[in-house]
């Protein structure tokens, strides 16, 4: 286990030698983990890629938004492809798992993810829609569209639909 005290030491260290990207990405972990004490109901990777959804009112539409920062940028300093499947596949199972009833819950069977065109801009908005609702399954349909309206990547999900049983203590 890290010791505070040493965590504390080496965070400044790395925050006095780092240049402006990387404070920028050390303020967006710091406001990720504090928005995750806020709102505990979110994972630590929605709260640390700033996540933000919208349900639609039927229930079988969801929107998810992440800004585009140097954190999730690969190399050639475009969305890294794992970050944009981690936001089509929070975006997908948030949809899947709000159309369960209360004492169920979904997880991801399969994806399938198809890059169209480089992730640029501020932000990329994942657009959701429930393809087919079944007794054991759910389809959802995903796609990521830059802030200028391009397209850059589409997704078929899977998933299953679990009935949960209490945790034993």
């Amino acid at each position: 286990m890290t010791d505070s005290i040493d965590l504390i030491k080496e965070f400044q260290e790395l925050a006095e030698s780092a240049d402006t990207k990387e404070l920028s990405i050390l303020a967006g972990l710091i406001s990720g983990l504090k928005a995750r004490r806020v709102q505990n109901k979110y994972s630590y990777i929605s709260s640390l890629l700033e996540l933000n959804k919208n349900v639609s009112n039927e229930g079988t539409k969801l929107t998810m938004t992440m800004p585009n920062t140097p954190l999730v940028h690969n190399e050639l300093n475009i969305t890294h492809g794992g970050m944009l499947a981690t936001l089509i596949d929070t975006a997908m199972g948030t949809l899947a798992g709000s159309t369960v009833p209360i004492g169920y819950a979904t997880v991801t069977t399969d994806i399938q993810v198809r890059y169209v065109k480089p992730s640029i801009g501020e932000v990329l908005t994942c657009t959701c829609e429930l393809i087919h609702m079944g007794s054991k399954t759910i389809i959802i349909e995903g796609k990521v569209h830059r802030d200028d309206g391009e397209l850059c990547a589409v997704s078929t999900g899977n998933f299953f639909i679990l009935e949960m049983k209490e945790t034993r203590k």
